[in-house]
């Protein structure tokens, strides 16, 4: 028994590990293929399709209006009771009395079929209009919440290798400040050194170790975040094939600061320039309320009537009837109510009128404002990349320095937050100068044309 709930386990165990194994995939990713990844699994793209196809299924609908509307009908009674009315006996040759009598028949059945065909409505000519501008914007907003994700992504994939990056520089420097750190306490032993240049080593070993467990903390959330825009789940594994020194070279900003930029190319220019579209619509579709509407119909039937039921019997008899008619409504009053709606629908279009003009300046000031902080950001990434060479060096001199005896633990202590803070100026003026280039090419971005 022993032996078989041992075995029993082992096999437990095994499932647990492959299942979860299979659950977990790895992933490797650059930020074009981040990219590509993201428009095809991102929660807000999946959504945004969705939405490109429910406006597909509104023209339908809305098309499918002017379009024959055919219905049929199955009418079946049972009289369990018929109702009885009295009749004056004079009519039977029976005066004075009242003579019972039941109308109908036990069963009756009827079955028919509805036609109707609308042959004019201005409601419907302008609500299928509308429904295709709809839809063309859905298509712009659908590729405008492309970009957004697209620029999420990237910023996310720069928040991995600005922390990759922090984290790396950490390691470097704890590495070279524990090996210090041994050197100094052997040197100590022999007396050679004084304790307090062991003291303030281990001191600031175990400052670089407490900030390289803060660093790898923003490691797994910058991981996280990455995944959640990419739509994968906690459980997988992203390797990042790109670097920030790579990024920058690929990007050309003669290129990005020298293209012209027209708001009316800019996509949620595009955006609002078909709601002003629709708006547009709604007031003629308001309108439509002062025009007739014309419709045709015809309706068939057959009916049939039985005191046993037999309705299948071919000996038994059917009735049939056909009506057609053509209906025409005509708005003749309504007290003002379909004025009130138009102007309402002016009113709505006034606005969006308004939101454009607003729009076109924010803008140009967003892209100004995009452009000129782009130019200040790759001028800070060339000062803090030359700084960051400078600590470097001054570092690492230093290091050899002590290790001669020549330099104290403070000019360690100093040349090593000076180099630190180059590094973390560096790794932020990188990532800040990526991030300008997303903002400044997410406005450049030209939008479809539905």
């Amino acid at each position: 028994p022993m032996r078989y709930i041992k075995h029993c386990i082992v096999f437990l165990v095994l499932i647990f590990f492959v299942s979860h194994a299979e659950a977990q995939h790895v992933y490797r990713f650059s930020i074009s293929e981040a990219i590509m990844y993201a428009m095809e699994n991102n929660y807000d793209v999946i959504y945004s399709e969705k939405s490109v196809e429910a406006a597909k299924q509104r023209v339908r609908e809305t098309t499918a209006i002017g379009l024959p509307q055919i219905d049929g009908s199955l009418d079946y009674k049972d009289n369990i009771a018929r109702p009885t009315s009295l009749i004056p006996g004079e009519f039977f040759g029976k005066p004075g009395e009242d003579i019972e009598i039941q109308f109908g028949t036990k069963y009756s059945m009827n079955a028919g079929l509805f036609a109707s065909q609308l042959l004019f409505s201005g409601k419907y000519i302008v609500g299928l209009k509308t429904a295709k501008i709809f839809l063309e914007k859905t298509n712009i907003d659908f590729f405008k919440n492309k970009v957004a994700v697209r620029q999420q992504v990237a910023n996310a994939y720069y928040n991995v290798l600005s922390t990759q990056e922090a984290l790396w520089v950490l390691d470097t420097t704890l590495r070279v400040t524990r090996k210090l750190a041994e050197e100094t306490r052997s040197t100590y032993e022999v007396g050679f050194a004084e304790d307090i240049d062991v003291d303030q080593l281990e001191l600031l070993v175990a400052d670089l170790e407490a900030s390289r467990i803060y660093f790898d903390n923003q490691l797994n959330i910058t991981h996280a975040f990455l995944k959640f825009y990419l739509g994968l789940t906690e459980q997988d594994s992203i390797i990042l094939t790109d670097s920030l020194n790579g990024l920058i070279q690929e990007m050309n900003q003669s290129t990005l600061t020298a293209e012209p930029f027209d708001y009316r190319q800019n996509v949620d220019y595009a955006s609002l320039a078909k709601q002003k579209e629709v708006n547009y619509m709604q007031v003629k579709l308001e309108k439509t309320e002062y025009l007739p509407t014309l419709m045709a119909n015809i309706n068939v039937q057959t009916n049939a009537q039985r005191n046993s039921w037999d309705f299948f019997d071919s000996k038994g008899r059917w009735y049939a009837s056909s009506v057609f008619g053509v209906s025409l409504q005509l708005p003749i009053w309504s007290s003002g109510q379909r004025k009130a709606k138009v102007e309402q629908a002016k009113i709505v279009f006034d606005q969006i009128n308004i939101r454009e003009r607003q729009l076109i300046t924010s803008l140009n000031l967003q892209y100004q404002t995009a452009r000129n902080e782009y130019l200040n950001a790759y001028a800070v990434y060339k000062n803090k990349e030359k700084a960051r060479k400078v600590a470097e060096k001054i570092f690492m001199k230093t290091s050899v320095k002590f290790g001669e005896g020549m330099a104290s633990s403070l000019d360690i202590l100093n040349t090593q937050t000076q180099y630190l803070n180059a590094e973390r100026d560096y790794i932020n003026a990188a990532a800040g100068l990526l991030k300008a280039g997303e903002d400044l090419k997410m406005l450049l971005t030209k939008s479809i044309t539905p």
